[in-house]
C-alpha cells in the first residue's frame, strides 16, 4: 500500500451504509431493558455487589454443596 505522501489516501472510517447500520444497532442496544437495568444498577451502586458477592459464587448454597467434592 502506498503511503499518503505518494498520492494514495489512507482508508478512513466505514462505508456509509455500514456506519448507519452499526449506529442503529448501538442505539437499539442502548435503549434495551437490559441496558436500562444495568445503568440503574451502576447509578445505584449495587452492580458490583450483585455481580461479585462476598462469598465468591453466584449460588452460595450450591457452592457449599459442591465444595466437599474433590476434583479429579
Amino acid at each position: 500500500m502506498l503511503s499518503p505522501r505518494h498520492g494514495a489516501s489512507a482508508p478512513r472510517g466505514l462505508p456509509g451504509g455500514l456506519a448507519v447500520l452499526l449506529a442503529a444497532a448501538a442505539g437499539r442496544q442502548a435503549s434495551s431493558a437490559t441496558a436500562r437495568a444495568q445503568a440503574w444498577l451502576s447509578i445505584a451502586g449495587r452492580g458490583s455487589a450483585l455481580l461479585a458477592p462476598a462469598h465468591g459464587s453466584f449460588n452460595e448454597a450450591t457452592a457449599r454443596l459442591l465444595g466437599g467434592r474433590q476434583q479429579g
